[in-house]
């Protein structure tokens, strides 16, 4: 087919196209509107070096500082951080279960490590954060070395307590919505594309013999498969 018959066959099934595209925008509504939202909640927590650091130690420490504090991060996800945040709560889920729902980063050049939990219950996600934040700190502080003095070389501190979240951050409504628009606008140019070539295919080939006219009977409401030169002149214009 040349690029005008492909422009001839969408023209044609631009009745099918809009149902489809409404259809598949309502179809996205409705997939959205039955998801039940994803909330999440954030909370931060400091690592710096703890009261007791004499200066001579602190490049020292803050060196050790910069290398762990990766590490610490990955405690979140940890039964020692995880446990004790399952009691308090009192959740009737497992560790693994928690351990998908929380996660923690490192912004580039800071020293601070951002929890993140992501919960069904927004009032529960803020008590998780807060409780993974705490936790943490417990952790760490048990993990840090101990200077001369006898001290904990480092320490965490939260600086930013999680908040009860208002709006969810899943279903992205609009992205259903425009996903089932586009997959419907897609089905339709691809069945009349299809449907174009077939009926081209069939005026190409016209009946061999009279006991074949039959099958070269058009589909209903397909009279005329020659394209009107006025239509394509539209189209061009």
């Amino acid at each position: 087919m040349e690029p005008i018959d492909y422009l001839v066959a969408v023209w044609r099934s631009r009745f099918v196209i809009v149902l489809l595209t409404v259809l598949g925008l309502g179809a996205g509504l409705l997939v959205a509107t039955n998801t039940t939202p994803t909330y999440q909640a954030r909370s931060a927590v400091l690592l710096t070096p703890s009261p007791g650091v004499s200066n001579d130690e602190l490049g020292e420490v803050g060196n050790y500082m910069n290398y762990q504090i990766h590490s610490y991060a990955e405690l979140v996800n940890s039964r020692v951080v995880l446990d004790p945040v399952l009691e308090d709560v009192s959740l009737p889920y497992g560790v693994d279960w928690l351990a998908d729902q929380v996660n923690a980063q490192v912004p580039v050049n800071t020293s601070i490590i951002d929890i993140s939990v992501d919960d069904t219950d927004p009032a529960r996600a803020a008590r998780l954060a807060n409780a993974v934040a705490k936790h943490l700190e417990t952790a760490v502080e048990a993990a840090a070395p101990e200077p001369s003095e006898g001290a904990s070389t480092l320490e965490l501190q939260t600086v930013a307590e999680a908040a009860t979240p208002q709006n969810p951050i899943a279903p992205r409504t609009p992205l259903y919505a425009a996903g089932g628009a586009g997959a419907g606008f897609f089905l339709a140019v691809l069945f009349g594309l299809a449907r174009f070539a077939l009926l081209r295919s069939r005026q190409a080939t016209g009946p061999a013999s009279s006991g074949h006219r039959a099958a070269a009977e058009p589909f209903p409401g397909d009279r005329d498969y020659t394209v009107p030169e006025r239509e394509l002149e539209g189209i061009r214009s």
